[in-house]
């Protein structure tokens, strides 16, 4: 059985990984074209915000109003005030699973909040 916590591991953490790097290393202004590509982005939609990228706070920005699914699960991070625990509302909404799938993995390991160390065992029982 697939779980979230593959898929987590596969797509999202790496993509996380790679805007840290690059956000501490890269040179401004960035390049469009490596924003676009890191955001899964059209690069029009990132040229939208003064045709460049003149530093991180303006990734920032791309970030919270872009359409791609990183920035979307950003979008619905903020929302929810990146609490220290995530309930399982929390986390079904952020990472758009189904809710009940994310209260039962809840319910299996008795947890009723989930912090960063919690996490991965949550991710790990809901089917993906």
């Amino acid at each position: 059985m697939h779980t979230f916590l593959e898929e987590y591991q596969t797509n999202i953490a790496p993509r996380i990984a790679d805007i840290d790097v690059f956000l501490k290393t890269a040179e401004y202004p960035l390049d469009a074209y490596c924003v676009a590509d890191l955001l899964d982005l059209d690069v029009r939609e990132v040229l939208r915000h003064d045709g460049h990228v003149a530093d991180a706070r303006s990734f920032i920005n791309i970030m919270q109003s872009g359409s791609s699914w990183i920035c979307r699960m950003y979008q619905r991070e903020l929302e929810r005030e990146s609490p220290p625990t995530y309930t399982s509302d929390d986390i079904a909404y952020i990472y758009n699973l189904d809710y009940d799938a994310v209260k039962n993995a809840c319910k299996k390991l008795k947890i009723k909040e989930v912090t960063a160390f919690t996490m991965p065992l949550v991710f790990a029982k809901i089917p993906y």
